[in-house]
This record gives structure tokens, sequence and C-alpha cells, in this order.
């Protein structure tokens, strides 16, 4: 977010200026277009951010679910859609809410292990808003040192440079996701 917020203008529409979580910069007000196809024989319910989208299409799921070729003319709209095991699913949406929005699989460890997309939308727009940043989300960042300004490396002078960008999670073996108490390790 604070990298869409301080880009300059040559660079705000650049996805190489934030870094590696798979970014995707949507242009305001755009229909968007997402195929999700699902090569494992697990199911993976995916789940959009900030939209609820209509779902346009899925591909046989087995005999509970024979899939769905041809759209309705009024597709349902959902912000979670599971993606059977071998099959696909394709939603669309309308780019209206400027922001930074997640679309990544709901089961935690496939996030952390990369099944997630980062959407940019609008960051042109969203500059124009002028937005508020609460005190407490710059103090947040100050304690743990992370910049507030510049690329996802923190870097204002040469906004392409990455260098110092954070590309590795923690250890593995201690890192627990998002759970608010991981387990004692000894």
């Amino acid at each position: 977010m604070f990298t869409a917020l301080s880009a300059p203008a040559a660079y705000v529409m650049n996805p190489a200026i934030y870094g590696h979580v798979n970014p995707r910069i949507l242009t305001f007000n755009s229909t968007i277009e997402v195929t999700v196809n699902n090569h494992d024989t697990r199911a993976h319910p995916f789940h959009l951010h900030g939209h609820n989208f209509q779902v346009l299409t899925r591909g046989e799921g087995g005999a509970l679910w024979p899939g769905l070729i041809t759209p309705p003319p009024y597709p349902m709209k959902r912000d979670t859609v599971v993606v059977y095991g071998g099959s696909s699913v394709t939603i669309r949406f309308r780019a209206d809410n400027p922001g930074i929005n997640l679309f990544h699989c709901h089961t935690e460890w496939h996030v952390e292990n990369g099944l997630t997309a980062t959407f940019i939308e609008a960051p042109d727009v969203l500059q124009s808003y002028r937005l508020y940043v609460p005190n407490s989300h710059k103090v947040a960042c100050d304690r743990l040192k992370i910049p507030r300004k510049g690329n996802a490396a923190g870097n204002v002078k040469d906004w392409l440079d990455l260098r110092g960008a954070n590309e590795e999670a923690e250890d593995p073996a201690r890192y627990w996701g998002a759970m608010v108490r991981p387990p004692l390790l000894g």
C-alpha cells in the first residue's frame, strides 16, 4: 500500500516496483476475468478481497458437480469459489475499488507457499484520493523498520532496484503463518 501511495506517476503502474508478491496492475473500471486451473487432485477455495465476482464457468468437479460451461444470463456473485481438483473456474469483476486486494486459496499453508496473487488496483486513482494513513500504522511500520515510502525495498532513488526487498520467508521450521498462537517449539 505504501508503495502505491508514494510511487511517482512514471512508476506507479509498473508491477516491478511492488516486489515478489505476484503483482497484477488493474486499471480503473476495467473488466477483469481470471481463470484458475487446478492441476491438483484437491479442491481449492479461492477468495478475492475487495470485490464480489461473477462465476462465469466451472469445469467438471466429479459426480457431485457437473460443471458450468455456459455462463447464465445473470451469473452468481461470490467472494469465494471452490475450484475442484482437476478442474477450473473463470471469474469476472469490475476493477472499481482502488487499493491492494489479494486473490488467494483460503487454505493457509497454500497461501504461505505462494498460491496468491496481489491485485494492485488503480494505484494512480488511489493516489488521487489522498488517503489518511492512521498514525498507529505509521508507528507499527517504524517499529518494525518497514519503509513507508519507496518501492518494495524502500528505495526512493531507483524505483526498479529491489535489492533489500523481503524475498525469503522466516525459518520454515518456525513459521506458522497467520496463526495467533503458534505451538511452542522446543
